[in-house]
């Protein structure tokens, strides 16, 4: 099978930075989920074509997760490394299924 991006640029990835917990924690209301931790979740799903990271390619980054905790809804725009990727159907479907399953049932 020729690969769609043969040599693809691998990006430095960032440091993974430790989230501080909330000091006053209401045990009956709904966690509160942030940009950081949708990326930790997905960051590290690996492209279909290649041993790497999404984060590693720069498929995504921190900067493409958009969160409405209020209105329960995340979203990320990821980048494929070519502009006509056929691969960018699954790595979509690797993004929702992953968010699915990490995130409360609350979360569109």
């Amino acid at each position: 099978m020729e690969l769609i991006n043969a040599n693809p640029v691998i990006h430095e990835k960032r440091e993974r930075r430790a989230r501080q917990a909330p000091e006053n924690i209401d045990e009956n209301a709904p966690e509160a989920i942030d940009q950081l931790e949708i990326f930790d979740h997905i960051r590290d799903i690996k492209d279909p074509e290649h041993p790497y990271s999404l984060e590693d390619l720069n498929v995504v980054n921190e900067d493409s997760v958009e969160i409405n905790d209020e209105l329960s809804h995340v979203r990320v725009t990821f980048t494929p490394t070519v502009e006509h990727c056929s691969m960018a159907t699954i790595i979509g479907l690797c993004l929702r299924v992953k968010l699915m399953r990490s995130l409360p049932p609350r979360y569109k």
